[in-house]
């Protein structure tokens, strides 16, 4: 139990010593409490502004020509209720509390890890400290959401349908693709019934029979619902959400075409790949360990991954890299399999740490693979 609970503090304070490390080579100048303001990039800053102001009635010329309805609202709502009675700058508590959920989402994964210890070690200095622990340690809403898919399935593991609903409620408040996990429910409840009764015969009735499993499907969604209903009374339209994305530019299209264009963009010079390289192969990766989970018959868990890969991608590969590491089903895979060998682990574990380093002076640097 010391080792579950302990580890995730000693790679916090590694990855916040890497990190801190980095802003004062890349600002040697700067104020100490400036970091908080170098690590908050793109999105953060539209969170701060929710969390602090709430929801825009009309899009903000000096931003973008787009309402902040694109950003869903459980997270930047918690920020803001804690940080309204805590004396410190939003971005400084949305650190704090993003690290807070970073912490419990590792310990909560332990399980899901299947309990080996060199598994569960990546995974901690992957969300931690690792290469892309920024977007889990500043304000992003990615942290939450591995919380709450870790969760999601935590409670699907013990046939807790209605646990998992609550977790999931709160998921499709979180972000869009949240509310598919509900999807998720339903299959892992087939499953579930089919191996305890060793047949599909009657398995619609032997669902709809089930008063806890029939309230789990109507919970579910319900953070999306109550979105779309707030918006309705706020600009007049439940789906403003969606009809902002015109202003970033974003227009639906089949996947594999905006996947074939990022693998063919590649740079003018240089031996580097391009920023659509980069965010096409996150998508690839994704695939790939999409693939992994249905080999592995973790039903379940594939289906909502393979639904947040395909759905994002068919508005194009912006954000494709950050919604990828986001996924807790895929990054719970990936370090279950570099844990197989030792070698394979301790190369992984270097790889993280020393990767963590030239990432956050990227992602200061304005990289747009990682927006």
């Amino acid at each position: 139990m010391a080792f579950i609970v302990l580890l995730p503090l000693a790679f916090m304070a590694c990855g916040t010593l890497i990190r801190f490390l980095a802003f004062r080579h890349q600002l040697p100048g700067e104020p100490v409490m400036a970091y908080f303001d170098a690590m908050c990039r793109w999105d953060c800053e539209w969170y701060v502004a929710m969390a602090e102001r709430g929801y825009d009635r009309f899009p903000v010329p000096n931003r973008v020509s787009a309402g902040n309805w694109a950003f869903f609202p459980f997270y930047p709502m918690v920020v803001g209720i804690i940080a309204k009675m805590v004396p410190l700058p939003t971005i400084v508590v949305a650190n704090l509390v993003s690290l807070a959920v970073a912490y419990c989402s590792v310990v909560l994964a332990w399980p899901l890890l299947g309990r080996d210890r060199k598994a569960y070690a990546l995974y901690a200095a992957f969300i931690l400290s690792g290469p892309v622990s920024f977007y889990f340690t500043t304000f992003f809403t990615e942290v939450m959401f591995v919380l709450l898919t870790t969760l999601v399935f935590r409670q699907l593991a013990h046939a807790n349908y209605l646990g998992a609903s609550g977790a999931a409620a709160l998921l499709s408040a979180t972000r869009i693709i949240g509310v598919f996990v509900a999807l998720s429910i339903g299959v892992q409840a087939l499953i579930d019934h089919r191996r305890s009764h060793g047949t599909w015969r009657g398995v619609f009735a032997g669902l709809l029979g089930q008063p806890k499993l029939v309230l789990a499907v109507f919970i579910a969604p319900l953070g999306l619902f109550v979105y779309m209903a707030f918006l309705h009374y706020w600009v007049g339209d439940g789906l403003a959400f969606s009809h902002t994305q015109r202003a970033w530019g974003r227009q639906f299209d089949n996947p594999v075409v905006y996947l074939w264009r990022g693998l063919t963009s590649w740079p003018a010079e240089g031996l580097r790949l391009s920023p659509a390289q980069i965010l096409a192969l996150s998508a690839c990766a994704g695939l790939i360990l999409t693939g992994v989970l249905a080999w592995r018959r973790q039903w379940a868990a594939a289906l909502f991954s393979l639904l947040a890969i395909i759905i994002p991608l068919s508005a194009g590969l912006a954000s494709m890299l950050r919604f990828m590491t986001g996924m807790a089903p895929l990054t719970i895979t990936l370090m279950t399999i570099l844990a197989k060998w030792r070698w394979l682990f301790a190369l992984s574990m270097v790889g993280l740490l020393v990767g963590a380093w030239f990432t956050t002076l990227a992602w200061m640097g304005g990289n747009i693979a990682l927006v």
